[in-house]
């Protein structure tokens, strides 16, 4: 995955260096040429055999006149409209914002692939962060020109048409999708003999870089017919770069991450490829000139950008307490670090703390708001421990019954579906379910032990549901809103009059401080609908049922990608602020 993130980052330095922005057509189609050079040896050396003969050509000949073929050759027209809108925006913007392209891949794929239950269902907390992505892309276009209200005509013409390119180019790279598609079908369309010697997910990959062969081709066509017929013209130097570029970068980018993949279960490792844009920041600002008018505009909305790729891609928590905690991190930073520029637009004169209490009101109302929290925090942590011991205890004595057919086995799923329900809607049916089993085996006369066992069962199961529809304390909750919302505002709307290093410290506290507090207002809003992991399962190979263990490894890489997300953004504003109060 890191020689993909690398591999992939290059190409737009490449294509700036390489002459795609004077010919991009001529220059994409020499790239695309090189891809299909790389991925078809790849393919000829070691699955000539699983695609090279008379069975499989008659099966892929007739997919290649297809609607998603069709999709695949449009994914291989991304790299056109991106060189093409360099000529309107900045290279390094154009290449942070066409680095959107995984949300609309995700999308896209959830879609075609929504019927297999492969990929997870787009939620509504997917919709805010698409929000949140949707403003780092305004900062990054901002970033051309100066800021959001520094556009003049000639200027913002310019950085629209660039935009309008960009987005193209994301739309491009997005049908991918369909490359993914296509691969699958055909995967499953190929007789067992042929594939009877290979891993199974050696050959997906092979089917999925032969739809990009096919598609590759047939750009290459297009594009030199394009680039020939405008009056392009393109040097040996460059075509040799675009030819390199597409076989070592794009194309060796493309092969590595699609083995990363088959080679570990824990697609976790997919939010290592979101970093791309800051691979290819680096390699522009090293090897590029990049004209930037508001380089602070360019690395907020880039922070943005690629943690929104992450939060999205990777499910780092269960919880949506630590996305908010991203949120808020880059929501504040962003806040507290352009307050002074937002000063102008605000009917206030200043953003001072007129005197020396600033330190004394926040430490009180943050006070009385850990009060508070602790209290609410110790309850619930209580009852959910009381309930998960509850449930442990009365699937024990359930499954106990069932081995002696004095209840129906269904009676465990049910269980199971009450503990896993989030939804008053859930909780009251799998309720119903699991009492018209215990009336069921009432009814079938048990003997006076096995009954005596089913009542007490059956008040079990009554205690926990009586405990899982314990409401939210309203009441609890707008007290924490309101010394937690009081502690923002002292924070972040007001500051000592101070310089230098008292005023960095000041400024990373507040957006620090004004991030946590929203974490753990939202991590505490219900503790009981918010338990991160079921306790029970049932056992693939039997009929039993147990308490689930966790890949402890995959957890391990799981949390250490929150830690690392939360540091970046933090060190990112932590470095803007540090250039704001000690340059």
């Amino acid at each position: 995955m890191l020689l993909s993130v690398v591999s992939y980052s290059l190409v737009p330095v490449l294509i700036a260096s390489g002459g795609g922005v004077s010919s991009p057509f001529l220059f994409v189609a020499a790239l695309r040429l090189g891809q299909f050079g790389g991925h078809t040896a790849f393919v000829v050396l070691f699955f000539r055999d699983v695609l090279f003969n008379r069975t499989a050509l008659s099966i892929i000949a007739p997919r290649i006149l297809t609607w998603s073929m069709f999709f695949v050759v449009i994914n291989n027209l991304d790299y056109g409209f991106f060189a093409l809108a360099t000529r309107f925006v900045d290279i390094s913007v154009a290449a942070i914002l066409y680095e959107t392209w995984p949300i609309a891949l995700i999308l896209l794929t959830a879609l075609l692939f929504r019927a297999e239950g492969r990929y997870r269902k787009i939620r509504p907390d997917m919709m805010l962060l698409l929000a949140i992505g949707f403003l780092g892309f305004s900062f990054v276009a901002t970033s051309q020109t100066g800021g959001f209200g520094n556009w003049n005509s000639s200027q913002f013409t310019d950085t629209l048409i660039g935009i309008g390119l960009v987005l193209l180019a994301i739309g491009g790279a997005s049908m991918g999708a369909y490359g993914f598609r296509w691969g699958a079908d055909l995967n499953r369309a190929l007789p067992e003999e042929l594939i009877s010697d290979k891993n199974s997910d050696l050959v997906d990959i092979c089917c999925v870089l032969t739809a990009q062969i096919v598609g590759s081709f047939i750009s290459v066509v297009l594009f030199g017919t394009m680039g020939f017929a405008i009056g392009e013209m393109i040097t040996f130097k460059s075509l040799f770069i675009a030819i390199a570029c597409g076989a070592f970068a794009n194309g060796l980018g493309h092969l590595a991450w699609r083995a990363a993949n088959v080679m570990t279960n824990n697609l976790g490792i997919n939010a290592i490829s979101y970093s791309t844009p800051i691979f290819s920041l680096i390699w522009l600002f090293l090897f590029w000139t990049v004209d930037i008018v508001r380089v602070d505009y360019l690395i907020i909305g880039a922070v943005a950008i690629i943690s929104i790729n992450l939060l999205i891609n990777f499910e780092a928590e269960v919880r949506f307490g630590f996305k908010a905690l991203i949120l808020a991190l880059w929501a504040f930073g962003a806040f507290v670090y352009l307050r002074d520029d937002l000063l102008s637009l605000m009917p206030f004169e200043t953003w001072l703390w007129p005197g020396d209490t600033y330190p004394e009101a926040l430490a009180l109302s943050a006070t009385v708001f850990i009060l508070l929290l602790s209290f609410r925090v110790a309850r619930m942590s209580e009852r959910t421990h009381d309930e998960d011991n509850r449930i442990l205890e009365l699937f024990q004595s359930l499954d106990l019954l069932v081995r002696r057919n004095v209840i129906d086995r269904a009676v465990r799923e049910h269980l199971i579906k009450l503990d896993d329900a989030r939804t008053p809607a859930e909780l009251q049916s799998a309720y119903h379910d699991a009492k018209l089993c215990f009336a069921e085996a009432v009814a079938a006369g048990p003997d006076a032990r096995n009954l005596a066992r089913l009542g007490a069962a059956e008040t079990q199961l009554n205690i926990i549901v009586h405990s899982r529809q314990q409401g939210v304390e309203l009441g609890e909750l707008f007290a924490l809103f309101i010394f937690g919302g009081s502690t923002i505002c002292i924070g972040i709307l007001s500051r000592p009059e101070l310089n230098g290093w008292l005023a960095f410290l000041v400024e990373v506290l507040a957006f620090l401080f004004s991030a946590v507090i929203v974490f753990l207002i939202i991590n505490v809003w219900d503790l009981h609908r918010e338990r991160a992991d079921l306790i029970l399962e049932k056992h693939e190979d039997s009929d039993d049922y147990g308490l689930i263990f966790r890949d402890a490894r995959s957890r391990r890489f799981e949390q250490s990608m929150s830690v690392i997300i939360g540091l970046a953004i933090t060190a990112a504003y932590a470095a803007l602020l540090w250039q704001k109060w000690l340059p």
